[in-house]
């Protein structure tokens, strides 16, 4: 089941409901959660778990300083750790048919609305990609081998097929991470 992605606003009142009217957060630091994960996935949990980081963030600083809210330099500091794990730098530095590859398997995802897929499902949604961004398509044993690389540095999941193009892919990152990777890289 796949829901649609909430607004900074909406994300905003989902963070404010869970606060249940206990002042926190500084607002500018409230409206910076709510508006990188908006532009990013629009997930609520991905929202809520950067806020669980930036109030321990908090509470540990508030140890040695003594001030009481969440701030923007918690927020950023949480984001910082939430954003910089090594599959990200590994996303941010495959090459551009990986790049391309791993999108393929996001939008199929997207497509069938499960978090698996076959080889071949995700190398045609690869192909109409490498057309949009005016790339010249890879053929199929390209592609796999893409594929195999992508498995080999632990990006993908792959389960084997006595058939290539029923090899089953997942991902072993979250969407959230591929996108921040490829949006900010």
């Amino acid at each position: 089941m796949s829901f649609q992605p909430y607004s900074y606003k909406q994300l905003q009142q989902i963070i404010t409901s869970r606060l249940n009217r206990v002042r926190a957060f500084e607002d500018d630091a409230l409206q910076l959660v709510s508006r990188k994960v908006a532009a990013l996935s629009g997930d609520a949990r991905r929202c809520l778990d950067i806020c669980r980081r930036a109030t321990e963030i908090c509470e540990f600083s508030s140890q040695r300083s003594g001030s009481g809210l969440v701030a923007m330099s918690h927020v950023m500091e949480a984001l910082d750790e939430m954003f910089s794990s090594p599959y990200i730098t590994a996303i941010r530095c495959a090459s551009v048919q990986e790049q391309i590859f791993l999108k393929a398997v996001i939008a199929e995802f997207r497509r069938l609305g499960l978090e698996e897929a076959t080889f071949q499902q995700v190398f045609r949604q690869h192909l109409a990609l490498c057309r949009v961004e005016g790339l010249s398509p890879v053929c199929m044993s390209e592609g796999l081998t893409t594929c195999l690389r992508l498995g080999a540095c632990r990006l993908l999941l792959l389960e084997s097929s006595h058939r290539d193009l029923h090899l089953r892919v997942r991902l072993n990152v979250s969407q959230d991470d591929v996108l921040y990777a490829l949006k900010e890289g």
